[in-house]
């Protein structure tokens, strides 16, 4: 990864300039306020907009990379017409793992089923000493008997029709102990030690054979990584709040992960799904706290995904997020990681609930000892994805009290408005720069995959509405 520390430098010097430019505009705008009532705002202000111009530099960045078709980690020029140059597996064992709670079984097994009738699909193009050595595993935490009476039949209908092709494991647990992590944790200690790798799904994700043995591939090739996340795109959405968030994930997505690698490096995050993992790194490093104090901010850690990815590279494991395919423009069939997403705002609502109450735990870990500056910046801006809203709020709340209060005492200043409306203005281009961007991209490499360039206009500019609509 060529000249790393200078991308991150580089990235933050971009925000603190960007930063320190729009203070000192800010500062200029409220001469006429006493000087309490500015620094309150300056110091909401800062955090806001400092926030942005991460994102946006960030997007930047994606964004070049994506149009040259570098790849972001090695800076290397990518011919989408050229398989990956990989090296084979050796033989190496790898677990394909799905931890459920009480899904519908129907849906949930289908999806599961064609994950591996494409890796099997995926291995039958391999040489037989090239092929890597699979064992699903369906970890069940389904604690209604109605349920998981209907899951077990379904479970063994799937493991009848690909006995003859791949071995698949079924356990269900008499509790759900420690959720989806202690799921996870007591198949490393039943059966962890006999896999290499273990690559986890979700119950609603569905991976592709290519990108399968491409991880395992990219996995067995770097003995210094131990985790390697993959970049999953919602799909199967029907109802029209699904179909416009599902949209903007797809156009987005990958340019914004292509930025996110640019700069993270070795030091990626973890998403908790449609990730490969090397299992002896995670049984050594990932035994996760219990934090002190009762919920919500204490007990069990909800976004555990995060703290993985951290204590992983606190011991010295390299994690890596993988836009091989994704930021690359590849054929659809190579970049084959899905899973699906709330299809209203009422169950939206719900899982950011649920992230929230996990990414604010966080906040307690930023002192942890021995944690890498990026892993305590993953924990950072995770909690200040949620915490910017009622910065937001009160900033709003706070300039509109300014501009009341500046209304009675006289007449405004109108040397400022200028200095104001180009503040909203640079303030609004950050904001809707990554989304312009991506339209660039698709219009100029992809439009058909869109219905055309008409269609993906139209669409992009639906999606910005309904983004400003969902974003109070």
């Amino acid at each position: 990864m060529p000249w790393l520390r200078l991308r991150r430098w580089g990235l933050a010097v971009c925000v603190v300039i960007t930063s320190l430019a729009g203070s000192a505009t800010l500062l200029h705008i409220t001469a006429s306020l006493p000087l309490a009532a500015r620094l309150c705002l300056l110091m909401i202000f800062v955090l806001t907009f400092s926030w942005i111009a991460l994102s946006f530099w960030s997007a930047v960045s994606g964004f070049i990379l994506c149009w040259c078709r570098r790849d972001p980690m090695t800076l290397q020029q990518l011919d989408h017409h050229k398989p990956d140059d990989t090296q084979g597996t050796a033989q190496a064992r790898t677990a394909l793992i799905m931890p459920i709670y009480q899904e519908p079984p129907e849906p949930t097994l289908a999806g599961l089923e064609a994950s591996c009738r494409s890796l099997l699909e995926k291995m039958a193009q391999l040489e037989d000493h090239e092929t890597p050595l699979v064992d699903v595993f369906i970890l069940s935490d389904t604690q209604c008997p109605e349920v998981a009476a209907r899951e077990a039949r379904h479970v063994a209908a799937l493991q009848q029709r690909l006995k003859e092709a791949l071995c698949i494991h079924y356990r269900r647990r008499e509790n759900n102990h420690g959720r989806k992590a202690g799921n996870i944790a007591d198949f490393c200690r039943r059966w962890g030690r006999r896999y290499d790798y273990f690559v986890v799904l979700d119950a609603d994700s569905v991976m592709g054979g290519a990108t399968l043995i491409r991880l395992i591939e990219k996995m067995h090739a770097q003995p210094e990584v131990g985790l390697i996340q993959s970049v999953p795109i919602p799909v199967g959405q029907v109802t029209l709040f699904g179909r416009m968030v599902q949209f903007a994930a797809a156009l987005y997505s990958p340019m914004l992960a292509a930025g996110q690698s640019f700069w993270q490096g070795d030091s990626a995050n973890y998403w908790g799904h449609n990730a490969i993992v090397r299992t002896q790194a995670f049984m050594a490093s990932c035994g996760l706290p219990s934090l002190p104090g009762k919920p919500p901010l204490g007990g069990e850690l909800l976004s555990h995904d995060f703290v993985e990815a951290a204590l992983l590279r606190r011991d010295g494991w390299q994690v890596l997020l993988d836009t091989t395919t994704t930021c690359t423009f590849r054929p659809a069939e190579t970049a084959d990681s899905y899973e699906s997403m709330p299809s209203n705002l009422l169950d939206f609502a719900k899982r950011d609930r649920r992230w929230l109450q996990g990414n604010l735990q966080h906040l307690r870990l930023l002192t942890g000892s021995g944690l890498h500056p990026l892993s305590r910046c993953h924990f950072f801006c995770g909690a200040f994805a949620y915490l910017s809203s009622p910065l937001w709020l009160l900033l709003l709340i706070s300039s509109s009290i300014m501009i009341g209060v500046s209304a009675l005492n006289g007449a405004p200043n109108l040397h400022s408005q200028p200095l104001a409306l180009g503040l909203l203005g640079v303030t609004l281009g950050m904001l809707l720069a990554p989304k312009l961007f991506g339209l660039v991209l698709a219009l100029s490499h992809t439009p058909a995959d869109y219905g055309g360039r008409w269609r993906l206009m139209t669409s992009t500019l639906l999606e910005i509405g309904f983004a400003a609509l969902l974003a109070p």
